[in-house]
């Protein structure tokens, strides 16, 4: 790819230097607090994204993580802390998979670069790092740190073992750039699964133990199964497909005893299948929804319990509501995204935790 005049010319560097320079694990000071820490670390990714060689799966697949990234800046500034650190776990992992990607593979198999068997060999490399990786993850949560961010962490952790264990196989049928792709998924992955596992706050709630999920999980599958049956659901795959795929996650995080992560993935289930379900409420209902977001806040904020996740679908819909009132063509969008968050998603949440409590 040319690079014309007055173009700023990006830094490329050395594959090796690259990957250290996104999985190496930052340190986080000892005064540093998690505002700081994710900015810190959000300003790595990106200039780690900007030095991946240009190709045409990483020239796809950049704008939109560049956008992600751009993303937790704002929503750091407006101090939307926990769709912040949910949209960084979202963007981090697929730097890491670009990067992998991008380092020189030929999906033709006739070409110089890097082939299925050299795939199948750095497939071996990562699998045992990894595993020596895999132990650092804290068994207990710190103190100070917040059930949503440890649900966050729990959640990346959980999806380790599926990107990696698809990565050859990916190679084989779609080149291995794609294989490689998930191979930095995995990695990608872990690296936020171990940030994410450090990062805390000055929070003094209890984050109060949470037994199997079985029973939530089975409700919401349940509800899956009943409303995509019914007529013109196929119009809604999309969202079905994300409600099924987190609930299978939910189930296997679940299965591990890794429950904030399966909690806050059940309830990511949860609101897209309300997505798919629910029509789009009116624009002067929002209104009525500020004040249910407003209502929850106070809730979870005069709880002892620490509510952070509770807290973090009603930050989700604060600036669903705030996208939608900007007006466009997405508005009804946002506007359902706030009405499923506030009416459906919050309330099971509420309802499980009480249930919790009997």
């Amino acid at each position: 790819m040319s690079v014309q005049a007055g173009e700023p010319r990006r830094r490329r560097l050395p594959v090796a230097t690259l990957f250290a320079s996104i999985l190496t694990l930052p340190g986080l000071s000892a005064g540093q607090g998690l505002p700081e820490a994710l900015t810190i670390e959000t300003q790595r990714q990106r200039a780690a994204l900007d030095a991946i060689p240009a190709s045409t799966l990483v020239d796809g697949e950049r704008p939109r993580l560049q956008g992600l990234l751009d993303d937790v800046g704002s929503l750091l500034k407006a101090r939307r802390m926990g769709p912040a650190i949910e949209t960084f776990a979202s963007a981090a992992p697929g730097v890491a998979a670009i990067a992998r990607a991008g380092a020189g593979w030929d999906d033709t198999g006739k070409g110089p670069g890097k082939h299925l068997d050299d795939l199948a060999k750095e497939w071996e490399e990562v699998g045992r790092a990894l595993k020596a990786d895999r132990a650092r993850f804290p068994n207990s949560i710190p103190a100070g740190q917040g059930a949503f961010v440890r649900a966050l962490a729990e959640q990346a952790l959980g999806q380790v073992d599926e990107h990696y264990a698809v990565a050859v196989d990916y190679g084989r049928f779609s080149g291995a750039s794609a294989g490689a792709y998930y191979l930095g998924r995995a990695e990608g992955q872990l690296s936020v699964a171990l940030f994410l596992s450090r990062l805390t706050s000055d929070s003094t709630r209890t984050v109060g133990p949470i037994p199997a999920l079985a029973g939530p999980i089975a409700r919401i599958e349940n509800d899956i199964v009943e409303a995509y049956a019914k007529p013109g659901s196929t119009a809604q795959h999309g969202n079905f497909i994300v409600a099924n795929s987190s609930l299978k996650l939910a189930k296997e995080l679940d299965g591990q005893a890794l429950r904030l992560g399966s909690l806050a993935t059940l309830l990511r289930s949860l609101l897209y299948l309300a997505l798919a379900t629910l029509p789009a409420p009116a624009a002067d209902q929002d209104a009525v929804l500020a004040a249910k977001a407003d209502d929850f806040t106070e809730r979870f904020a005069t709880s002892k319990r620490d509510h952070s996740i509770g807290e973090a679908f009603v930050e989700k819909a604060r600036v669903a509501l705030e996208k939608g009132r900007a007006g466009g063509e997405g508005a009804d969008r946002e506007r359902l995204r706030a009405a499923a968050l506030l009416n459906v998603v919050i309330p099971r949440y509420i309802e499980i935790m009480e249930g919790l409590d009997k």
